[in-house]
């Protein structure tokens, strides 16, 4: 059992390696009566193409993960939802390009409602008729993203990025792939990811931590047969840095055009230290751009090519990472050039002092008051772990970064070959 403390921030984490190795993490808040626990796989939809414990390599078709975090909820018995609701416990689960989680909330009963997330996520339950009958579910959430503008013009923005990676895929699949999913798959990429060692158990709220390590190192030590094949290893693609297509657009029921411009940032794995500050530098340039008071921002909002719904972000993970900017806008190409030419300004004139502490103070003031939302910790602990980061190291990585860091950060990233537009237009 190892402690860490964060004293500038007021947070004390517990850390334990069960003997199956297994990684729980408490973090106790005093005050609170409600608990929050997450546990996770370091299994996504891109983790389609992998070796197995025996050797054998694998590729099941787009959208089992999330096909097998739907199928984990139902048992034998009955479905686990009314197991947590029984209790006054509510739980959900999600699935990521990366991972997958189960999660439940509750203020009673805590350890009877963590026994039941570790139990229900170790012991899956699968049949051909429940697969099958999961497939038309599944299959209307597909067209349900496919018929929303949002996820249609984000989608659309990453087939254009990537060429091969299978973040380009949607993390539920296709219609057509779903189709191809067996009882076999499930049960083949539970094997290979749902092992211990690949696992991360969250525990934040109301809660002792020896409490909560105690009860899961006995849960655990029941369960020896989930060692028996050892966890599957990732095969992955190999990505150019230059981006796929450089525009896609579609037509929608939309009354405004929607766009989105992303910009590549493969070759250097974002994990660990190094990552942490790579984050740091490029949230650091993107915020104090393209964040209201920015002068990027300012621009395209007096010509009133943006609305509320205008944003960015920096996304990363296994052999992908992105950023993006875009929102609604009733020009897309004047947007288009008003953002060529906001770069090239900036990277002319430089960034100001002055407009990098202010966007600093505010990712700073952003981040610590997160840390009052147990449903921030639970989700963003457990997705910092998969990348070996440190979530509390934060702050610091924001503190060190200089501007000589974001300008070159701003030189290495914004360039023609990186940047791909996706594009949503109104119905002609």
């Amino acid at each position: 059992m190892r402690e860490r403390k964060y004293d500038q921030l007021g947070v004390r984490m517990v850390e334990h390696r069960c003997a199956n190795g297994l990684t729980v993490t408490v973090l106790p808040k005093p005050g609170y009566n409600q608990v929050f626990a997450t546990y996770s796989t370091n299994f996504g939809s891109i983790d389609h193409r992998f070796r197995s414990g025996d050797g054998r390599e694998i590729k099941v078709p787009d959208g089992v993960a999330h096909f097998l975090e739907h199928k984990m909820f139902e048992k034998k018995e009955g479905d686990v939802f009314r197991l947590f609701a029984s209790r006054a416990a509510s739980a959900n689960a999600y699935t990521t390009f990366d991972m997958t989680a189960y999660l439940f909330s509750a203020t009673h009963d805590i350890l009877e409602n963590l026994e039941t997330l570790l139990d229900f996520v170790d012991e899956p339950y699968f049949t051909d008729e429940t697969v099958e009958k999961e497939k038309g579910i599944i299959a209307q959430e597909i067209r349900m993203y496919e018929d929303n503008p949002d996820a249609r013009v984000y989608y659309q923005l990453l087939k254009g990025l990537y060429e091969h990676h299978p973040v380009r895929i949607q993390i539920a699949g296709t219609v057509e792939s779903i189709r191809a999913i067996s009882k076999e798959d499930l049960y083949t990429c539970y094997r290979g990811f749902y092992h211990p060692q690949n696992m991360h158990l969250l525990v934040v709220g109301g809660i002792d931590p020896e409490t909560v390590i105690e009860t899961v190192e006995k849960n655990q030590a029941k369960k020896a047969n989930r060692t028996a094949e050892g966890p599957a290893q990732r095969l992955a693609e190999t990505e150019p840095d230059r981006v796929f297509q450089a525009r896609q657009e579609c037509e929608m029921p939309v009354n405004t055009p929607r766009i989105f411009v992303g910009y590549k940032d493969v070759g250097t794995e974002v994990r660990g230290a190094e990552g942490l500050k790579r984050d740091a530098v490029t949230s650091l340039l993107f915020d104090a751009l393209f964040t209201k008071g920015g002068p990027l921002y300012g621009q395209l909002f007096e010509k009133q090519l943006i609305d509320q719904s205008f944003g960015w972000e920096y996304d990363y993970g296994r052999g992908y990472a992105h950023a993006v900017i875009g929102g609604n806008t009733p020009e897309p190409e004047r947007f288009l050039e008003v953002v060529a030419e906001g770069w090239r300004q900036v990277e002319q004139d430089g960034i100001g002092d002055e407009i990098l502490e202010r966007s600093r103070k505010r990712l700073i003031g952003q981040f610590v008051k997160s840390l009052d939302s147990l449903r921030f910790l639970a989700r963003y602990i457990t997705a910092y772990h998969f990348k070996d980061m440190d979530l509390f190291a934060t702050i610091p990585a924001l503190q060190t970064v200089k501007r000589e860091d974001v300008e070159a950060r701003l030189r290495e990233l914004i360039r023609p070959e990186r940047q791909a537009v996706s594009l949503v237009r109104p119905v002609n």
